[in-house]
């Protein structure tokens, strides 16, 4: 039996979508995402202290806050437009699986270019340069920068990790180090 949610609308011509940037996620377990989710008019600290994230920018994408079920995977997208509830939001089924597997494509390309770049087994990269050539919205507290630190850190090519203020300084393994003459990667196609 295949089960979903949705939400249905009666006799609507188009879907009326917005192109959404997730800058927050707010991570909470079964409990606690059953409480938010069935008093969505209660003020919420979490909106409070990331009211400044959500906006629409210059090119009309909605900076929104992403409320996940780490347990079931469902999220709230939410847009509370300067409010400390959530004013607008949209029902997100499953998302955590996509949201995860976003983080890993740019763990994995974060590692190649350490492995392919590093001049010894020392590697950092700031948070800007991740929001640039990977596109992840990274800040600390935000929930995506303990997400990412969750994926980089379960690499095997990683032999230690530490999230700083702007950036993410590890150490590799020098086995991965190419420019060391790691023999871990010879043969593997590193392009990025």
């Amino acid at each position: 039996m295949l089960i979903a949610k949705a939400v249905f609308e009666r006799k609507i011509k188009e879907f009326n979508t917005r192109r959404c940037v997730i800058d927050h996620i707010q991570i909470m377990d079964e409990n606690e995402y059953n409480r938010f989710s069935s008093n969505l008019l209660n003020d919420r600290d979490f909106i409070l202290n990331n009211k400044d994230v959500m906006h629409r920018d210059s090119a009309g994408q909605f900076h929104v806050l992403l409320v996940l079920d780490k347990d079931n995977g469902d999220g709230v997208l939410i847009d509370s437009q300067g409010y400390d509830y959530p004013r607008y939001v949209a029902l997100m089924p499953n998302i955590k699986p996509y949201i995860e597997q976003q983080i890993s494509l740019a763990a994995e390309q974060i590692i190649k270019e350490a492995i392919k770049e590093s001049s010894d087994v020392n590697w950092d990269i700031t948070f800007d340069e991740i929001e640039a050539f990977h596109g992840l919205i990274v800040r600390k507290g935000n929930g995506i920068d303990t997400m990412l630190l969750d994926a980089l850190n379960s690499r095997k090519e990683i032999s230690w990790i530490e999230m700083k203020n702007e950036c993410f300084d590890m150490a590799l393994y020098p086995d991965y180090c190419i420019n060391l003459g790691g023999k871990a990667n010879q043969g593997q196609n590193l392009e990025m």
